[in-house]
């Protein structure tokens, strides 16, 4: 399946020619990455970088590049113009695009005249492989374009403006007779010639772009709303401010929103569990630059040492393993002229493992759109969403550890009470046994309970003169005379070589034994399909609803792989 991206290009300084209604520029750069496009099916984003020899275009004479704006390919008011000129430059695409005579073209150039709009956006289709984490483009096609204030390529650009002069001051009106700036029969050849386009484009969704082997995936267009991140779509507008805008007579601002939610409003769909409202996020000055949210987003040692990939849906699936004690494939001495004997290749029992799914809503009130229709709403609210699905992920990996807790073998015993040179020398005791493993050397990964940490970053060893006051065992230096350093802030413990860092979802300070741990990790599998929004909006009189949903799976798939350190702070 082809891939279907869109682009968008950089800011530029414009140069203006009153006597033709064209906009030309770089419309695709070669050589640069843009910044993520997500993609339709996962939901997840991408960089993407083309080459001289990877895109082409047909004649826009046979083939029309309709130029839009906003990536709004539905709405007819939002086709502005048409390609004249296309031609591959060392640079990129360039491209020259004709203003249509319509009071959307009119406003389209006088915005690129005054420099408020000042970036193409290409709409490109094709396929792309992935290197160093971007994906290149293999054979593209451009199909549209756009103009949006929001820049994406470094290096892509318009760089001219070329805007007719209004007639008298007036703006031309479409169908008007008295109107010598556009008469009706300019109207109706200007109709004529959208209808042929229309046709044009229907015929172009029979062209099949050939797709080689492999997986392929399908990028979908960004909605004209985002509610993800600080900054706004690439429409440039915002769903909050359009609500006010419309409640306030702004016909366009009306139709957006009309529009949005007529395609994503429909049912009464899923119900979620309340979370908070956000009335705080609107200051009564209107002051969105003060607003702070909460502290950042915690460390996830756990959960990023075992993760695993993504989950498209929340389809159940099997997992099986290699049963080590019961498998005896292996090679010996061969006798001459005798075979073998047999060896089996045994696999334990495996487990369905069924996607959990989480999820969450926010109530938006009326208020918080009438003191300013703030456009940093959706991003506070997302962020938080984000800050808690993180959290909540980490929490779900630790509780897997603490489930299989007592099946795991232990590391070293220490003794209840014991101070951190002591506790210490008793983990440096369990690591040497490792290497003594056929497997020693898979676990590679070391994770500290709060009681635990704190004894080993404050263990001393007493000096010989009788000193109570000695030195670290642990120091936050890079010594040669130790058996390891405390990284900068106590960031992590090296153990001889091991790193443990402070793992808070392990749990806080207690006078039980809490655990830390060891581990390989191939040891724990843990999956999520990323926080999406939801395509609903439930709007009332007083405010409306934004909701999210993910969801989580997690297994131990090899609980030998993990070793438990038992540490109990109290005697």
């Amino acid at each position: 399946m082809a891939e279907t991206i869109i682009f968008e290009a950089a800011a530029a300084t414009f140069a203006v020619d009153p006597e033709t209604r064209t906009l030309a520029g770089i419309l695709l750069p070669f050589g640069a990455v843009s910044r993520p496009a997500r993609d339709r099916n996962t939901g997840k984003a991408a960089r993407y970088s083309f080459t001289a020899d990877t895109v082409t275009y047909g004649d826009p004479a046979e083939i029309p590049v309709i130029l839009n704006y906003g990536h709004d390919g539905e709405s007819l008011s939002a086709q502005v113009g048409i390609a004249t000129e296309l031609s591959t430059e060392d640079d990129g695409i360039h491209a020259k695009f004709r203003i249509a005579r319509t009071p959307e073209g009119d406003r389209i150039l006088a915005l690129a005249e005054d420099k408020i709009l000042r970036s193409f956006s290409a709409e490109v289709e094709g396929e792309f492989e992935d290197k160093d984490g971007v994906r290149h483009a293999k054979a593209t096609t451009i199909t549209g374009g756009a103009v949006v204030p929001k820049p994406a390529f470094t290096g892509a650009h318009i760089t001219s403006v070329a805007a007719a002069a209004a007639t008298e001051g007036k703006e031309p009106v479409v169908g008007d007779t008295d109107n010598p700036a556009f008469a009706k029969a300019d109207g109706e050849a200007l109709l004529a010639q959208v209808e042929g386009m229309s046709k044009k484009i229907a015929e172009l969704e029979n062209i099949k772009i050939p797709v080689g082997p492999g997986a392929q995936t399908q990028v979908k267009e960004e909605p004209i709303y985002r509610f993800a991140g600080s900054e706004t779509a690439p429409s440039g507008h915002d769903f909050a401010a359009d609500l006010l805008a419309a409640a306030n007579g702004d016909g366009a601002a009306f139709a957006r929103v009309s529009e949005f939610t007529a395609e994503n409003l429909g049912g009464e769909g899923p119900q979620f569990v309340t979370t908070g409202d956000v009335n705080e996020a609107n200051q009564p000055q209107y002051r969105p630059d003060l607003f702070m949210g909460q502290a950042p987003t915690p460390q996830s040692p756990l959960y990023d040492t075992f993760y695993k990939g993504t989950l498209s849906n929340v389809t159940p699936f099997f997992w099986t393993k290699l049963d080590r004690a019961n498998t005896t494939v292996a090679v010996g001495n061969h006798t001459e002229g005798t075979d073998p004997s047999a060896t089996n290749l045994v696999t334990a029992t495996g487990a369905t493992v069924t996607p959990t799914p989480v999820s969450g809503k926010v109530h938006i009130t009326r208020e918080v759109a009438d003191q300013g229709g703030n456009p940093q709403v959706s991003g506070l609210v997302w962020a938080e969403f984000d800050r808690s699905f993180k959290m909540a992920l980490e929490a779900k990996t630790a509780a897997l550890l603490t489930a299989i807790a007592g099946s795991a073998t232990a590391l070293a015993t220490i003794t209840a009470g014991a101070d951190g040179v002591t506790a210490g020398r008793g983990i440096e005791s369990g690591l040497v046994d490792l290497q003594f493993l056929p497997d020693g050397s898979r676990y590679t990964k070391a994770f500290g309970h709060l009681d635990l940490y704190k004894a080993l970053s404050s263990a001393v060893i007493p000096q010989f003169d009788g000193d109570t006051v000695g030195e670290k065992l642990y120091p936050i230096i890079n010594p040669q005379n130790r058996d390891g350093i405390a990284g900068s802030k106590y960031s992590f413990i090296d153990l001889a070589g091991y790193r443990m860092e402070p793992t808070a979802s392990l749990g806080g300070t207690s006078t039980d034994a809490s655990n830390s741990w060891v581990a390989d990790p191939n040891a724990v599998h843990v999956w999520n399909s990323g926080l999406n929004r939801l395509e609903k909006l439930q709007e009332k009189v007083e405010g409306w609803d934004l909701g999210v949903f993910a969801y989580w799976a997690g297994v131990v798939y090899d609980v030998t792989g993990l070793r438990k350190i038992a540490y109990d702070p109290a005697a």
